[in-house]
């Protein structure tokens, strides 16, 4: 019975798996019908989706295809615009190639006149520009070390100054050779004077613009040339500094004066060789480069220049007059005025004004040797001066009056100049150390006029002291001129050319 029961439950069992079976399979079919409805739906809506992007499609190939000819014979023109701006483009290249060339060339042409590197021209006066004793004793040598020492402070100026450094330099030295070594011979410097050429050849050698020329003894030969390449280079492009070495002289003060108002005075630079510079050309207020280890700061002085102010009273007393009673002199020889001696010289003062005496110049302090130290004046053309380049004249008024040895009357249809030979400046006027071996005449019997005229005379010569800047230790007593009697009228300064150089000297006087 249990095994009956058992069966019964499998077939149970199994109908139950069949009936499910059936009812899955008829679920699926279901859900298989379903799905394939839902796909003919789906088919359909694509189908109409695809039909009109082709259609779409199909228009815009008909409209392609219309404007074929259209776009065919836009892009034949753009082709052709092309092939012309490929033309001018290559035409405007080649020209502007052509533009850059001439550009450079104008560049070359225009650093040509300007000069690529800049002109700078050192102008030296050589008769003030003097090389220090310890370069040209060393010859050929201290020429070469001259040269390089004033080319290196020469670019430190600029460098400094300007901020570049590029430039050529051109120096031109022009002094009197003879002058010279006479002046080294006077003062000592026998070395100098012997190792003079060989200098000067190691300058010159130094570098091929460097330039280095005896212009002779004539008057005013370097300020001729000086003055010259003055003016025939601050006017030229290229140069752009002129180092001028002349400051010493105030002869110069008119054409850098002239460049200075033609607005080229930046191209101008003062180089002074002394300490002094000219009190004109300072009032110019340019700058300046000094260079005191290259040139002389100090003018050179022969010793036997400084042996009346510095030298022992007794050697200025072989040359001075003593304080003694005049001898008997005969009327005809003594200008009116004079009618006795009484130690101040009556017939001097009357002449010549209120001078020092004898023992007021003796006991002049001997710091004077700081303004007494320079050469004679040399005889002026007309002059009667009877001093020589070499010697200091005694401008001490004279106590008596001269008593010639051989009298002589003057011809007064002839200017006293004109007498042969004219009388003796200094002999009448001062002291003449010449004595009889003087060139002039000792021999006039002059009279109150003549003393007047030979003083009038005697001051158009400039005095030697005054006129190189210094102070005169006679002042207005001095007998020779301290101011040119022309004053502001003078036609020889307009010329450049009158005597009288110092600053001041044609100052109008005052009255």
């Amino acid at each position: 019975m249990h095994r009956l029961d058992q069966h019964t439950t499998k077939g149970e069992d199994h109908v139950k798996g069949v009936e499910f079976i059936n009812c899955g399979a008829a679920r699926l079919l279901s859900c298989l019908t379903s799905m394939m409805n839902a796909n003919e739906n789906h088919g359909a809506i694509q189908q109409h989706a695809i039909r009109n992007t082709l259609e779409h499609l199909s228009g815009e190939i008909q409209i392609l295809l219309q404007n074929e000819s259209l776009y065919e014979n836009r892009i034949r023109e753009l082709s052709t615009n092309l092939g012309v701006f490929q033309t001018a483009y290559s035409a405007m290249e080649d020209r502007l190639r052509r533009q850059a060339e001439e550009k450079n060339e104008l560049l070359h042409e225009l650093n040509t006149l300007k000069g690529l590197e800049k002109r700078v021209i050192c102008l030296l006066d050589g008769d003030g520009m003097i090389f220090t004793q310890e370069l040209m004793s060393q010859g050929q040598d201290g020429g070469l070390a001259a040269a390089r020492k004033l080319t290196e402070r020469v670019r430190q100026f600029i460098s400094t100054s300007e901020g570049f450094e590029q430039y050529q330099l051109w120096v031109y030295l022009f002094y009197n050779k003879r002058g010279l070594l006479e002046t080294f011979g006077r003062v000592g410097l026998t070395t100098v004077r012997a190792k003079f050429d060989d200098f000067m050849m190691g300058f010159n050698q130094a570098a091929e613009r460097f330039i280095m020329v005896d212009v002779g003894g004539s008057k005013e030969a370097a300020d001729a040339k000086l003055k010259v390449h003055l003016e025939d280079n601050i006017r030229l492009p290229h140069t752009y500094k002129i180092f001028f070495g002349g400051c010493h002289d105030n002869g110069y003060v008119h054409n850098l004066r002239s460049v200075v108002t033609s607005s080229l005075g930046h191209k101008l630079v003062l180089m002074p060789g002394y300490s002094d510079v000219a009190i004109d050309i300072r009032a110019l207020q340019l700058p300046e480069l000094r260079i005191p280890e290259l040139f002389m700061t100090t003018k050179l002085v022969a010793p036997s220049y400084n042996v009346i102010a510095t030298g022992p009273l007794l050697g200025l007393a072989l040359t001075t007059p003593k304080l003694t009673a005049p001898q008997p002199v005969c009327p005809p020889t003594t200008p009116p005025g004079i009618n006795s001696f009484s130690g101040e010289g009556q017939g001097a003062m009357a002449r010549r004004g209120s001078l020092p005496s004898y023992k007021s110049v003796l006991q002049t302090p001997l710091t004077m040797s700081t303004r007494f130290n320079c050469p004679s004046m040399e005889p002026s053309e007309g002059s009667s001066e009877s001093s020589e380049a070499s010697e200091i004249p005694l401008r001490l008024p004279r106590l008596t009056p001269p008593s010639p040895s051989k009298q002589r009357r003057i011809n007064n249809q002839v200017a006293l100049s004109k007498h042969v030979p004219p009388p003796c400046t200094l002999f009448y006027l001062a002291q003449c150390r010449h004595g009889p071996s003087c060139k002039y005449s000792h021999e006039y019997i002059l009279e109150a006029e003549h003393y007047q005229e030979l003083g009038e005379n005697a001051k158009k010569t400039p005095c030697k002291v005054t006129n190189e800047g210094g102070d005169c230790p006679f002042g207005d007593e001095c007998v020779y001129g301290h101011s040119c009697p022309n004053g502001t009228t003078c036609y020889f300064l307009k010329l450049g050319k009158c005597k009288f150089v110092a600053a001041g000297m044609h100052r109008q006087p005052n009255n």
